[in-house]
């Protein structure tokens, strides 16, 4: 089948939106938004208020708009808090590797699961390191020339969130252990938790949907969570970063600026994120 559509004029992009039933009483600010957003980044905030291409009676361009300020708000508040949660595990990690094994421990495979590529891990913290401008690698480098690695605790800032939610499920079973319990929770929960953390961090990185996104990466939750959120949508990623909070930062006002964001965009559909009814009574939140 050959693609049949061609490319439409902001004029006729606006058009084709009141053709559709859509309300638009700035059309301006209309042709703004399409001029530095997109039509077709914009058209996945239809989706509650279409069928069919056709909007339902009523629908207001600023709603659509107001859909869309409200994700990139959310992005911003859930990097926000992975960016501590990062912070704190590659603290941990490193610390934990750093004892066990010493300031090199991270460049013997023998230190991790047997089934993990070291190898490849190494490459890559090598190409990491050719890349890096950071002056602790300059310095380091210049001083001690007879080393053929960097010390763990400099290595680790050279990794990406990923790489270190890999590095963090090769670890020693009594070393991820200790790191989980300070979530109390069990290793296998944290590790769900790190590789969903990453692909969500990346979705809000790459400026893409958030609000109604389904997970491709689920995280697992323990059995005592009651009630169990669902693990399917964004809602469940919230309560597990509202969780290690508590931990990492207790008395930051995350949970609060999350409610205040909800309650200054009262027509954002939470269910389409699976927020339970009368969420903010369970915990974490309560």
């Amino acid at each position: 089948m050959k693609y049949p559509k061609s490319a439409l004029t902001f004029a006729d992009q606006l058009a084709q939106l009141e053709a559709r039933g859509l309300i638009i009483s700035d059309k301006p600010k209309a042709l703004r938004w399409l001029q530095r957003v997109s039509y077709f980044r914009l058209s996945a905030y239809f989706l509650p208020f279409a069928k069919n291409d056709v909007f339902e009676s009523g629908t207001q361009f600023d709603q659509i708009s107001d859909l869309y300020i409200f994700d990139r708000k959310l992005r911003l508040l859930v990097l926000e808090a992975i960016e501590r949660i990062e912070v704190a595990l590659r603290t941990a990690i490193t610390y934990e590797i750093a004892h066990a094994y010493g300031p090199f421990g991270h460049a013997n495979a023998g230190n991790f699961a047997k089934w993990f590529d070291h190898g490849k891990f190494m490459d890559e913290l090598t190409a990491e390191e050719r890349r890096a401008k950071e002056t602790f690698v300059d310095h380091f480098r210049g001083k001690y020339t007879s080393e053929p690695h960097l010390p763990v605790w400099m290595a680790t800032e050279l990794l990406s969130f990923g790489t270190i939610s890999q590095l963090y499920r090769v670890l020693a079973p009594a070393i991820k252990q200790r790191i989980a319990a300070e979530y109390a929770i069990q290793d296998v929960i944290l590790s769900s938790w790190l590789h969903s953390l990453t692909y969500v961090r990346n979705v809000c990185a790459h400026h893409k949907r958030l609000w109604n996104r389904e997970l491709a990466i689920k995280p697992k939750f323990p059995h005592r969570f009651n009630p169990m959120p669902a693990n399917d949508r964004l809602y469940g990623i919230l309560v597990l970063i509202q969780h290690m909070l508590c931990t990492v930062s207790p008395n930051c006002d995350w949970k609060l600026r999350l409610a205040g964001l909800i309650s200054e965009h009262p027509s954002i559909p939470l269910a389409a994120m699976k927020f339970p009814q009368g969420w903010q009574a369970n915990r974490p939140w309560r």
